[in-house]
C-alpha cells in the first residue's frame, strides 16, 4: 500500500469490512422496496445531524453542478439498491456480491473505451480478462454441459442482477469521484442530501402499503437498522479516504470486500464456496487491482 497513509488505509479496510457486513444482513433479509425505504429512512435520521454539523462548521452549500451530481448519483444508488435486493432473492450471496463488486471497475473501463475513446494500457486489458474469468468461475458457468445445469442454472438470474448492480456501482462511482475531485464538496453533506433524495424517490411507492412497511419492520428490524447505519458509514469512510490518498490505491484496497463477502457467505450463510469460487474471487480482485494501477 505504498503511498497510502495509515489513516487512509484504516478507513478503506474498515469501509470494506462494513460494506461486506451490511450486504450480509441485506441478503438475509432478501426483501424489496419497503425494506430499502425503511433503511434509507434510518440512514437519513442517523446521519442528518452530522451533515448539519458540517454545514454549520463552514461546509459550502451545493452549487448547481453539485445538485445535478447528487440527483444523478441518488438515482444510480437507488437503482443499485433495488437491483441488489432482486439479486439476493435470485442467487447465492457468494455469487451476487462478488460479481456486483468486481464488475463496477470493469464497466467503468469499458465505458471509457467505448464512449470517451480512451485506450487503456496492456495492464488494464489484463485486468479486464481477469475479471471476466473470475465471473465465470464464481458463477459456476463452467459447469454447463455437465450433469444438468448445476450451480450455473441456479445462480444465472443472480449473476445477471449482479452484473446490473455492478453497472450502477460504476455509474455512481464515476459521478461521486468527479464531484469529490472537481467540486471539492464536504462528503457527509453531499452524501446525506443524496440519502434524503433516495428516500423521497421511492416514498410514494413505499407509503402506498403501510401494512407491508409494518410487516417488514417486524421481520427485519435488526437488518434495517444495521444496513441503515453501516451502508452510509462504509461509503463515507471511502469518500474521506479519497481525500487522503490517490484513488489508484484506494480503489483496489476497497475491493477486499469482495473476498470478505465470499468468506461470510460460506461461514454465516453456509453457502458452498469451494476452491473454484475462491479462485474466481481472487481473479476478480487481481483484475480490479490491475485496472486501478494501470497507467
Amino acid at each position: 500500500m505504498l503511498g497510502m497513509d495509515p489513516i487512509a488505509l484504516a478507513l478503506v479496510l474498515g469501509g470494506a469490512s462494513l460494506h461486506a457486513t451490511w450486504n450480509l444482513f441485506a441478503k438475509k433479509a432478501s426483501a424489496g422496496l419497503p425494506f430499502i425505504w425503511l433503511y434509507d429512512l434510518v440512514s437519513v435520521l442517523v446521519f442528518a445531524p452530522f451533515a448539519l454539523l458540517a454545514w454549520r462548521g463552514g461546509a459550502a452549500a451545493l452549487p448547481p453542478a453539485g445538485w445535478a451530481a447528487v440527483a444523478c448519483s441518488s438515482m444510480a444508488h437507488q437503482l443499485y439498491a433495488l437491483a441488489l435486493q432482486r439479486g439476493y432473492r435470485a442467487g447465492d450471496f457468494s455469487v451476487v456480491y462478488p460479481v456486483a463488486r468486481g464488475t463496477g471497475p470493469l464497466i467503468s473501463v469499458l465505458v471509457a473505451v467505448a464512449v470517451l475513446g480512451e485506450r487503456p494500457p496492456l495492464a488494464a486489458w489484463a485486468g479486464i480478462a481477469a475479471i471476466l474469468g473470475g465471473i465465470v468461475l464464481v458463477s459456476g458457468l463452467r459447469l454447463r454441459g455437465r450433469a444438468g445445469p448445476g450451480r450455473a442454472g441456479r445462480n444465472g438470474p443472480g449473476l445477471l442482477w449482479g452484473l446490473l448492480t455492478g453497472s450502477m456501482i460504476a455509474t455512481y462511482t464515476v459521478i461521486d469521484g468527479w464531484t469529490m475531485h472537481s467540486l471539492r464538496l464536504e462528503p457527509v453533506t453531499y452524501y446525506v442530501i443524496g440519502l434524503a433524495l433516495r428516500a423521497a424517490m421511492i416514498a410514494p411507492m413505499a407509503l402506498r402499503d403501510p401494512p407491508a412497511l409494518g410487516e417488514q419492520w417486524r421481520r427485519n428490524a435488526l437488518a434495517i437498522v444495521t444496513v441503515g447505519v453501516l451502508s452510509p458509514l462504509a461509503y463515507l469512510m471511502v469518500l474521506y479516504a479519497m481525500g487522503r490518498a490517490p484513488l489508484a490505491y484506494v480503489a483496489p484496497a476497497r475491493e477486499l470486500s469482495l473476498l470478505i463477502g465470499m468468506v461470510l457467505g460460506a461461514l454465516v450463510l453456509r453457502e458452498t464456496v469451494g476452491a473454484v469460487r475462491l479462485l474466481g474471487g481472487g481473479s476478480m480482485l487481481a483484475g480490479v487491482v490491475l485496472l486501478a494501477l494501470a497507467r
